[in-house]
């Protein structure tokens, strides 16, 4: 098998990739000035092959337990020997793909008070949760499904407390109906109901065989030994059918379709959706985004919000894996039609008339400044990286500061004459 490795060199980080199982890859940042180590493992598995309910009930059984710490007292009661440590889980989507992520820190070996191999057991630990866990006769424990099944359950019906979310979720299913991201990532309470121990262990076995793996280590140290115990635990496992990560941008609608919800409530939330499959310029884009409504001085902000009064918040979101700009305000019901004239107008403006100088550098500096912060946690540099996987190519945040800065107005227009508006989406008061 053949190592795919390459370094990325930015002032005195390292970044490093190669494969070390079928379908499994390891990278490592390095960085001195960490004072912890945290591996982050994504599973990338095809979103139609396993129930996302069970695969939400798999995640959780990542971090609750495992064969060698039977339950969450005795794994919390072990992670609390290594200084501390912690590990956790979550499902999402990503470009069309299942996203299963685990996730782990230590302090570093050089604080330990006994010479501790805190790296090391921490990967070990890892292992214990992912490779061993807590079943027998092919299915999960019944007692700890159960209640994770509530778990999961709860976290579903919770959405509704958060309207802003909850008009996301509903919009969705018109924006990217027959798509992955129709469906919230942890599923819907109907289908959570029906998760057994037996259904969430078949997932789990099917996820572990088939999934595109990605594991990042990032911290102080160089890896060497966490790497090889990672080699070894996925090198036992048989495994075929892996998935195929893959760029999947949205279908853009024929004509745009306009959907009205209804919810108590006293505020009016409305959502637009904007699509480019055909978008390959992603600084410009990022840019456009940012001058449209992605920053304090965007045109939403300052020309509806401010300047009009039409709205509480208006603002927007570019993805630019489903190739869509997500656009939201919250209004009074009086104000709906107009707010949403305003924000067409803005969009068609930049489409028609483009934007200044003045603008594009704001939205530069708001892009940058966030980028020199990537290297501040080990969190922001794996996603970082992580993020690129479908891309061809890896840039380190430097890199693609340059390609910010090279931008020119007439890019960002390009970019926005390639949105066209797929779904107008209202959630309000019935009466």
């Amino acid at each position: 098998m053949g190592d795919l490795y390459f370094q990325i060199k930015g002032l005195i980080k390292i970044f490093k990739r190669r494969q070390i199982a079928d379908g499994v890859y390891f990278s490592k940042i390095t960085d001195p000035r960490y004072k912890q180590n945290r591996f982050f493992i994504s599973l990338f598995t095809d979103i139609s092959d396993i129930p996302r309910e069970d695969a939400a009930v798999t995640a959780y059984e990542f971090t609750e337990c495992c064969e060698r710490y039977p339950d969450y007292k005795q794994l919390s009661s072990a992670l609390l020997d290594l200084y501390d440590a912690s590990i956790s889980a979550s499902t999402s989507i990503f470009s069309g793909a299942r996203r299963t992520d685990i996730w782990a820190a230590a302090l570093d070996d050089r604080y330990a008070l006994d010479g501790e191999k805190l790296e090391r057991e921490t990967a070990k630990l890892m292992c214990d949760c992912i490779f061993r866990p807590f079943a027998k006769n092919g299915a999960f424990d019944e007692k700890t499904v159960e209640m994770l099944r509530a778990q999961l359950i709860d976290n579903i019906d919770s959405v509704i407390n958060d309207k802003a979310v909850y008009a996301s979720e509903r919009a969705a299913k018109t924006a990217f109906k027959g798509e992955a991201l129709e469906l919230p990532p942890s599923g819907v309470h109907e289908n959570a109901e029906k998760v057994t121990a037996r259904s969430a262990y078949e997932a789990y076995r099917k996820m572990l065989s088939t999934a595109h793996v990605e594991i990042c280590a990032v911290g102080c140290s160089e890896f060497s030994e966490s790497e090889q115990i990672f080699t070894d635990e996925f090198s036992k496992l048989e495994r075929g059918n892996i998935y195929r990560l893959k760029t999947s941008p949205s279908t853009l609608k024929d004509k745009p379709a306009h959907v009205e919800d209804y919810l108590e409530m006293q505020q009016v939330i409305l959502r637009m959706y904007f699509k480019a499959p055909e978008m390959d310029d992603r600084p410009a884009n990022a840019l456009f985004a940012s001058i449209l409504g992605g920053m304090t001085t965007s045109r939403f902000f300052m020309n509806i919000r401010e300047k009009q009064s039409l709205c509480y918040y208006c603002g927007c979101h570019a993805d630019r894996f489903s190739k869509t700009i997500a656009c939201s305000a919250g209004i009074e019901p009086d104000n709906v039609e107009k707010t949403r004239d305003a924000m067409l107008r803005e969009f068609n403006d930049i489409r028609e008339n483009g934007v200044s100088e003045d603008e594009l550098n704001r939205a530069k500096l708001e892009i940058l400044n966030a980028l020199s912060s990537t290297y501040d946690s080990a969190h922001g540099i794996a996603s970082w990286y992580l993020s690129q996987i479908i891309d061809g190519e890896f840039i380190s945040p430097e890199e693609y500061a340059g390609r910010i800065r090279a931008v020119t107005p007439g890019r960002v227009r390009a970019a926005a004459e390639k949105y066209s508006l797929d779904t107008v989406y209202t959630l309000k008061n019935k009466e």
